[in-house]
């Protein structure tokens, strides 16, 4: 099977749920302001806008309003990979996916695509105001170019979110571990705490991980330092690349395991 009905129908199962349910997708619109604004609030409280400049080089309203648009959509396609074997599983349709003869790696892969095309457009509500209102008709320029890079940013996490889903979900209450393996991916993206600041062994961890390289060309263009990110842009490509034969043969492991030792719905 071709990655096209694929495709087609996750666009209609998520856009299905979205206009049925218009809270989900007005939260949509609602979450980067929300988060933006809290972590802003207490910023500002305990903090210098100034010295925020000085050390970060970038207006913290424009860097948080960033931060928070791309962690959303990033986590999105993670969220969408990790989750839907639990998903699956707890709704009693694993035994027929098992079952199909649909490519695991292509299902995996169309999998995050409708919801992450609806949340990269929710650029246009959040990012695209503010930078318009900073830097007038070049800031709405500069959003289109910070969406296109968000979107490559997150389906470059696809192939590495399929290795963690593969492997976690052998595991039993493997919904645990996604608990404790979703923040720390967050924080290691380098959107709200760049990898500038980090320690060495953090830095080398969010090497590994393919969008943190976009994230840093994101912040470079805001600073204006454009040295190296067509090397970024390069190794964020490679590793994703890298990481998808690792990607189908997790699905083929989580396969196994779950046909030899019987697939259980809730």
């Amino acid at each position: 099977m071709s990655l096209y009905p694929l495709l087609k129908a996750e666009f209609k199962l998520v856009y299905g749920e979205l206009f049925r349910r218009k809270s989900a997708f007005i939260a949509m619109i609602i979450y980067p302001y929300l988060f933006a604004g809290f972590t802003l609030f207490f910023g500002y409280t305990i903090g210098s806008p100034n010295l925020f400049i000085e050390r970060v080089g970038i207006d913290p309203v424009i860097f948080m309003i960033t931060a928070s648009y791309i962690v959303m959509s990033i986590t999105t396609v993670i969220d969408d990979v990790l989750w839907r074997p639990l998903s699956d599983t707890y709704i009693g349709t694993i035994p027929y996916i098992l079952a199909s003869p649909v490519n695991r790696l292509k299902l995996f892969i169309a999998i995050p695509i409708p919801r992450l095309l609806a949340m990269v457009s929710m650029g246009f509500t959040s990012i695209t105001p503010i930078y318009a209102l900073y830097y007038g008709f070049r800031g709405a320029v500069t959003a289109l170019l910070i969406m296109a890079l968000v979107a490559l940013g997150a389906l470059s996490m696809v192939s590495i979110a399929i290795i963690i889903a593969g492997l976690v979900h052998t595991i039993s209450e493997s919904w645990r571990i996604l608990n404790i393996v979703r923040p720390l991916i967050m924080v290691l993206l380098g959107a709200y705490y760049p990898r500038i600041f980090m320690p060495f062994a953090a830095y080398a961890i969010s090497f590994l991980i393919p969008s943190s390289h976009i994230v840093e060309v994101i912040h470079r263009l805001f600073i204006g330092s454009l040295d190296g990110i067509y090397i970024s842009l390069a190794i964020a490509i490679t590793l994703a690349l890298l990481y998808m034969p690792g990607g189908r043969k997790s699905l083929l492991y989580w396969e196994r395991r779950k046909v030899a030792e019987g697939v259980k719905t809730y």
